[in-house]
């Protein structure tokens, strides 16, 4: 576009956005005739671009009748080939057309709902994906935030249908779901008279195993809960505050005072003295629990008279006899003595949760004598059985009362109580205090979570039995034979050989006991690790690590790390790529067999960086033409009457949710490049020896190996550099 061309577009109207969507769209070789109208904002004329860029029909679109966000809504569907006509049109809004497109790629048709709220749609589209039918409380009336919480708990097969009222909030039904996800007697909070965070309150309260009779009251407010909850899970007497009289300011301030004496008790800083005219000085320490006598002359002092200042100066228990006797003998004439010791309260035992299975496994190959590495005792996971006690609660128990060398009883406290288990998988008795499983499968603690897997069973897996594709974990007690395919969501254990087979963990990790003979045609995929005794001429891929006794002619990919450990841990023949290391025993064979390990930043990741730029690159483009226009409408209308226009109303909400796009953008970008640093350092470790034959790129530098024994080799400014161990 030439100058003159420009001034021309200037003297018509056109904005210098919608200037720089023309220059863009001649430059590409576009007939920019189609959105070249002033009465097309420049964001628009951008989405027209774009489809036009993709060789869609963007005449469907191109049109003053849709906005922006509809244009877009309307190119994204016809980029995966939907039927674009099921809600290209005009009175649907942008956000219920992105529902319906979504629905539509995923199999689902949403057309007669399109009359519904977009919230309410997206809620139906999930719902519909899920298996759940929640047709009935739309008719019913809820809206999209409780129907988001109804579908999240038909999803946990949780008994929220009781407890459901219309006039609940969506944040309300939540803590109900809370509750009852925890196993909690929701019925004494699940009342229109509480607002959601009381019952949070409550449900903390219950969680964290107080009587929550002492607050679970509507007329307190949740503050005041919080204050009364608080003190009774930190064992402060809530009985002086607890009235509904004080506020909960006042309820903080009496709780942290309690709680700042029952922490400086034990300090021993001097409190008071007491000195009588016969040259005895008595001391009490803050904590009351230590008096000292200090004595000038103890010639003439008689048990009388030191009973008689310990008596005024308020020593009343815990007397020391002896060490009045050596007063009296005076031994200890000008030096302080103890002459009283109180006793201090005790905490009592806290709650504790006795288990009955393994909470702690160890998944690492066991290191023979012989060095050699063992992967058949692995501890993989731990099953559990339906019906099969998991836990037991043991209830905090009080601790012994004291007294002080005043006289003050010191009344005993009690332990702290733990907060319920939380998960899925198993029921809570009516004790509050026996857990036990309701569903056969592996079992996993983690904190103060319990988690039952779903686990399928299989003898073996071949081209007879079929195929298997199952949403949770699996176990093979036997092999894996050639041409047999495992796909699981959970974790895939086989106890024996895979050979020639594929097996793939969308969610978890590949454990295989014996080894994997892939003969070219073998692949093991995990989203976490792959683990097994050994691997050879198959591909393996891990969203974590890699462990193996020994790799053969593989092709090896870790997004973390690679480990080939033991006497024989060697990796020879192939390609190997870890992003952050690899740890071998050897690397390569005698006889020079072709090996390339790969290491650090490579050409995915160098692509997945240059797409986050781009990324950021359109949306802050966007966002510039958004703010433009924005500014423009600024300039020609007044106040009231701009915001009065839907148009200036979409660009207003618009720049929000570009803004939000471009700081998720930029929180990715950061997160990539902090990963990046950590790749750059990445380093092989080979612990015998390394042979000729042997190629590393590390970092994109390539580097051909001599033999060397015991050595690091990493990327220092620019030139592979080789290091001893």
């Amino acid at each position: 576009m030439t100058k003159e061309e420009q001034e021309n577009y200037l003297k018509s109207g056109f904005t210098l956005d919608q200037i720089n969507e023309i220059q863009e769209g001649l430059e590409l070789g576009l007939d920019t005739s189609v959105y070249a109208k002033k009465e097309f904002f420049a964001i628009q004329m951008y989405q027209i671009r774009l489809g036009m860029m993709e060789k869609l029909p963007v005449e469907v679109y191109a049109s003053t009748a849709y906005d922006w966000f509809q244009m877009e809504e309307i190119r994204l569907g016809l980029q995966d080939g939907l039927d674009i006509s099921i809600y290209a049109n005009p009175s649907i809004s942008y956000d219920k057309m992105r529902q319906i497109r979504l629905g539509l790629k995923s199999g689902v048709n949403l057309a007669s709902y399109a009359k519904l709220d977009a919230g309410v749609l997206r809620e139906l589209r999930k719902a519909l994906l899920s298996k759940i039918y929640i047709v009935d409380y739309i008719q019913q009336g809820y809206n999209a935030e409780q129907l988001e919480q109804i579908r999240i708990a038909l999803e946990k097969h949780l008994n929220i249908v009781p407890y459901l009222h219309k006039e609940f909030r969506g944040v309300s039904i939540h803590e109900i779901c809370e509750g009852l996800e925890k196993g909690l007697d929701v019925s004494c909070y699940a009342r229109l008279e509480f607002g959601w965070r009381q019952m949070r309150e409550i449900r903390l309260g219950m969680e964290n195993r107080v009587d929550v009779s002492y607050y679970a009251n509507p007329l307190y407010d949740w503050q005041q809960m919080q204050e009364i909850r608080l003190g009774m899970e930190n064992g402060i007497d809530i009985s002086e505050y607890y009235s509904l009289m004080y506020t909960a300011s006042d309820m903080r301030r009496m709780r942290l005072e309690q709680q700042a004496n029952l922490e400086t008790q034990g300090s021993s800083e001097e409190l008071s003295h007491f000195e009588s005219f016969e040259g005895i000085s008595v001391t009490i320490s803050s904590d009351e629990q230590e008096a000292f006598i200090y004595v000038t002359d103890s010639d003439k002092l008689t048990k009388p008279q030191i009973m008689k200042a310990l008596e005024m100066s308020g020593v009343r228990r815990g007397i020391l006899e002896p060490e009045i006797g050596k007063l009296l003998r005076g031994k200890f004439k000008d030096k302080t003595l103890v002459v009283a010791r109180g006793k201090p309260a005790t905490d009592g035992p806290d709650g504790w949760y006795e288990y009955f299975f393994r909470t702690q496994l160890d998944r690492q190959p066991k290191l023979l004598p012989d060095g050699s590495v063992d992967f058949s005792e692995i501890q993989w996971y731990e099953f559990v059985k339906e019906g099969q006690r998991l836990a037991v609660y043991h209830d905090a128990e009080m601790g012994s009362g004291g007294f002080t060398v005043t006289g003050r009883v010191l009344p005993p406290r009690k332990g702290r109580e733990r907060s319920m288990l939380t998960g899925r998988g198993f029921t809570l008795l009516e004790d509050h205090k026996t857990y036990i499983a309701n569903t056969s499968g592996r079992i996993l603690l983690e904190g103060n979570r319990i988690d039952i897997d779903k686990m399928l069973t299989i003898e073996e897996v071949s081209l007879a039995t079929g195929n298997v594709n199952f949403d949770g974990n699996i176990y093979v007690s036997g092999n894996v034979s050639v041409g047999a395919v495992i796909r699981a969501t959970g974790d895939v254990v086989v106890n024996g050989y895979v050979e020639s087979g594929s097996i793939e963990s969308t969610e978890g990790s590949v454990f295989i006991k014996q080894g994997v003979n892939g003969n070219g045609v073998g692949r093991i995929k995990a989203a976490v690790d792959v683990s097994g005794k050994f691997f050879e001429s198959c591909q393996v891929y891990a969203g974590n690590e890699i462990h193996a006794g020994y790799c053969l002619t593989c092709d090896l990919h870790s997004e973390n790390r690679i480990i080939v450990s033991g006497r024989n841990g060697q990796l020879a023949g192939g390609t190997a790529y870890a992003k952050n290391g690899i740890d071998m025993t050897y690397a390569g064979n005698r006889v020079g067999l072709a090996t390339l390990i790969r290491l650090g930043i490579n050409e995915e990741i160098s692509q997945q960086q240059d797409q986050v730029e781009e990324r950021l690159a359109e949306a802050n483009k966007q966002l510039d033409i958004l703010r433009n226009a924005y500014a423009d409408f600024h300039v020609k209308y007044p106040p009231e009457v701009r915001n009065t226009m839907d148009m200036y109303l979409k660009i207003e909400s618009a720049i929000f949710t570009k803004e939000k796009e471009v700081d998720a953008l930029l929180q990715y970008k950061a997160d990539m490049e902090s990963g990046i640093k950590s790749a750059r350092e990445a380093q092989a470790v080979i612990h015998d020896t390394l042979y000729e034959g042997t190629v590393f790129e590390i970092n994109g530098k390539h580097w051909e190996a001599k033999q060397a024994r015991n050595v690091r080799i990493k990327r220092v400014e620019g030139r592979v550099a080789v290091y001893r161990n």
